[in-house]
């Protein structure tokens, strides 16, 4: 989750979530803790896209 100085996002429509969603996002659609959200992007299937460093969900393919 979140610290106490940091709110969470809130996402009302689908067109204001971000086409790649992070950890952090997917954490905050889901509730779920950010540890939780880093698990599922290791999880075998899950689809992810490496950048680098970084691990990221197309939006379309988070939500099929």
């Amino acid at each position: 989750m979140t610290s106490e100085n940091t709110p969470s996002k809130r996402y009302y429509e689908m067109k204001e979530i971000p086409l790649f969603l992070s950890a952090d996002d997917i954490a905050d659609i889901l509730g779920i803790s950010r540890a939780y959200a880093y698990n599922l992007f290791y999880a075998k299937g899950f689809p992810t896209l490496k950048l680098g460093k970084r691990r990221l969900v197309r939006k379309e393919k988070f939500f099929a």
